[in-house]
């Protein structure tokens, strides 16, 4: 069963509004990378060029091509509007942009039923890894909508695209060389793979005709994409530091053994091939389920698949085996091809079982609940304000939304999307009470900090980039977040430093202000007594500003 026109454009609205939720929030799910590209931005950004790109780690510079960079440059106009919401809403733009296509793409592949057409971006929303990577600052989101891009091209406009001796290969290689100017040159081998593989199809798997009618265009395509690339060093006034930093140091790093032996890395552990397939359905999120339904229906019907579902699944298979050759096998190199894998589950979604989709029910009501639950024990612990009226309005309308097909079942398939992204939303309101002003410094501790340098620990790389949001002006500088403070010998007299204590902790000499902020690297006994009640106790730290002890 489809959901109903009405019923589906509702849900691409109310995905609309999930996604559009919390956006600035400091706590919105997302990656440690995003700091990392921001402050990249932000020094480059104070340079007052464009390149070279500045940073102020050493070894963390040319870390990816400049395209991310100069769109963070461009949202925050020269870092003058230095927020999170700014940086972060033009990948909230390619996100949607690409679930506009997906949809599209659906429609041609569903022999335009529009029902599915509609479904398929809201797939697409739902799944946890486009909700945690489609929002934050990050390469992912430009990135996946300029790969999504080269293949919806040629299927659009199939069979004439794949013709085409020029106009489709050039502007195939325009796109292409996008995305290799938004992630990496490497990126060429599945994108060059993928588009091979479906000429080939087209030509009916005759290899001489692929060689007189397509190699030509795809050669033409690969060129164009890489001298798109070459424009980084071109511009660039020092390419000897990309090619060391990026070249061999980023990409080639990744083709270098993490173990001894790479059979034994690609069979067992974290990198292994069984971890990696995992990802699929890690990235599907609360839609694992109904993902493995869509394989096994999709594997009993082949004799049916259209010509553009076939197109899809290859697709699918070839980002997957490419990826699979690197030590460095992750499920994020998967991000890329979710936009074809919702367009799958949309096409196979009325054929799916009902259990699949109570799955996906059962799990949301789970995430809900919990969410519920912790915002009745922090009612006790934070300011009666903490949770606005909104949050217990959003919880409220989570809940019927899990709740209204587990006693009709017949919901099921129309309310498994929306209770995905219901899930999802709960917990951004939640996460979304720790912002300012509960988690941020009061006014006269932002202002004594403006102008001078603040040292913040950091337990990631970059970390303490999160505080140039938080005291916009300051100059700030990290340290370890297991030393008790800064090396004294790199403190000035006049800067200050922030220093993380036990909630019940008396405030440490010199403090200026305070903000609450959350625990993270819980152990298993802690989220057990953060369950039955003890929440303040190892949630909540505060983070005070102090002068520098010199």
């Amino acid at each position: 069963m489809l959901p109903s026109l009405r019923i589906a454009v509702a849900t691409l609205v109310f995905a609309a509004a999930a996604y559009l939720y919390g956006l600035g929030s400091l706590h919105a799910p997302g990656n440690g990378d995003e700091l990392i590209y921001a402050q990249i931005t932000r020094a480059t950004a104070a340079s007052g060029r464009w390149l070279p790109l500045e940073s102020e780690m050493a070894d963390m510079v040319n870390t990816k091509p400049p395209l991310l960079f100069w769109q963070g440059i461009a949202s925050t106009d020269w870092a003058r509007r230095w927020t999170l919401l700014d940086i972060r809403w033009p990948s909230l733009g390619w996100t949607f942009l690409t679930a506009l296509l997906v949809g599209l793409a659906t429609w041609r592949a569903s022999d335009r039923d529009l029902s599915s057409s509609l479904l398929a971006p809201a797939i697409y929303l739902a799944f946890l890894s486009t909700f945690r990577y489609g929002r934050p600052f990050l390469t992912n989101p430009p990135e996946t909508f300029w790969v999504f891009l080269c293949f919806f091209l040629l299927v659009w406009w199939r069979p004439s695209s794949f013709s085409s001796r020029l106009l489709f290969p050039t502007l195939i290689g325009i796109v292409a060389g996008s995305a290799l100017l938004t992630k990496s040159f490497a990126q060429l081998l599945p994108i060059g793979l993928g588009l091979a593989v479906w000429h080939l199809h087209e030509h009916d798997w005759d290899l001489r005709r692929f060689v007189l009618r397509s190699l030509p265009g795809l050669i033409w395509t690969a060129a164009v994409s890489l001298a798109i690339f070459s424009l980084w060093f071109l511009l660039d006034p020092d390419p000897a530091a990309i090619w060391r930093e990026f070249v061999v140091g980023e990409n080639m790093g990744k083709l270098r053994a993490g173990r001894s032996n790479y059979l034994a890395a690609l069979l067992w552990g974290r990198v292994s091939i069984w971890t990696y397939f995992g990802g699929w359905f890690t990235n599907a999120g609360l839609l694992a389920l109904p993902l493995l339904g869509t394989v096994i229906r999709a594997w009993q019907h082949r004799g049916e698949a259209r010509a553009d579902e076939r197109l899809w699944w290859s697709f699918i298979g070839i980002w997957f085996l490419v990826f699979l050759l690197p030590t460095q096998r992750s499920g994020r190199y998967l991000l890329e091809a979710m936009p074809a894998v919702a367009i799958l589950m949309a096409i196979h979604w009325r054929r799916l079982l009902p259990s699949a989709f109570a799955t996906t029910i059962v799990a949301a009501g789970a995430v809900v609940g919990l969410t519920g639950w912790l915002s009745w024990l922090l009612v006790r612990a934070l300011p009666a304000d903490a949770f606005p009226p909104t949050h217990w309005l959003i919880l409220a309308g989570a809940a019927a939304i899990v709740i209204g097909p587990l006693v009709r079942r017949a919901w099921l398939p129309v309310c498994a999307v929306p209770a995905t992204l219901a899930a999802g939303l709960a917990v951004s309101s939640l996460l979304a009470a720790f912002d300012p002003p509960i988690g941020g410094f009061p006014a006269e501790a932002v202002a004594a900090a403006r102008g001078r340098t603040v040292w913040a620990p950091q337990n990631f790389r970059a970390a303490a980039e999160i505080h140039s949001f938080l005291l916009p002006g300051s100059i700030i500088r990290g340290y370890p977040a297991t030393a008790d403070g800064p090396d004294p010998a790199l403190v000035g007299e006049s800067d200050l430093v922030v220093l993380v204590r036990p909630l019940g902790r008396a405030a440490p000499p010199g403090a200026i202000g305070s903000r609450l902020d959350l625990a993270t690297r819980h152990t298993v006994g802690q989220l057990w007594e953060m369950l039955a009640g003890r929440v303040a106790e190892h949630l909540f730290v505060r983070a005070w500003l102090v002068r520098s002890a010199r």
